[in-house]
């Protein structure tokens, strides 16, 4: 699975893969036997986070693009919905790029699935304002756990 995520990130950084072949594409992988057999059942691909340069120009344009809107706001940015999932656009930093994903899970809890990512040797990180679990994959990629119906 190492393999297919560096293959997939190289093939988005230059290019030759758009960032929504990458996004069905971990989609697709949070769905394999390999992650099912490590105890999480991704049920969706819940959300994207962007960190972006200008909040409200990207706003305005995925409004505009995608014919969404506005289902929740955070101090820093909003989300898009976008059907049962959305779009999260941030002010984060200088750096436009992808933040986070988030795959939904049936069930979830905050300490049941930071417990067992420490177990299978995971360093979680649980913010202490949200009931949110965040970990890195091995490219230091940031992945959430939610429940699938979270919507910010």
């Amino acid at each position: 699975m190492e393999r297919q995520l560096d293959s997939l990130i190289s093939g988005f950084e230059d290019g030759t893969i758009s960032r929504r072949q990458l996004l069905a594409a971990l989609t697709a992988m949070t769905l394999t036997p390999t992650a099912q057999s490590a105890g999480f059942v991704g049920k969706s691909l819940n959300h994207v986070t962007l960190t972006v340069s200008d909040l409200d120009r990207s706003r305005e344009f995925y409004e505009a693009v995608l014919g969404t809107s506005v289902v929740s706001t955070q101090s820093n940015g909003v989300n898009l919905g976008l059907c049962d999932s959305f779009l999260g656009i941030y002010n984060i930093d200088d750096n436009p790029r992808i933040h986070h994903f988030c795959v939904g899970l049936d069930n979830f809890g905050v300490d049941e699935a930071a417990d067992q990512l420490r177990d299978m040797g995971i360093t979680p990180y649980v913010r202490e304002d949200k009931p949110e679990v965040y970990f890195e994959d091995p490219d230091g990629i940031t992945v959430q756990f939610e429940h699938k119906d979270y919507r910010g």
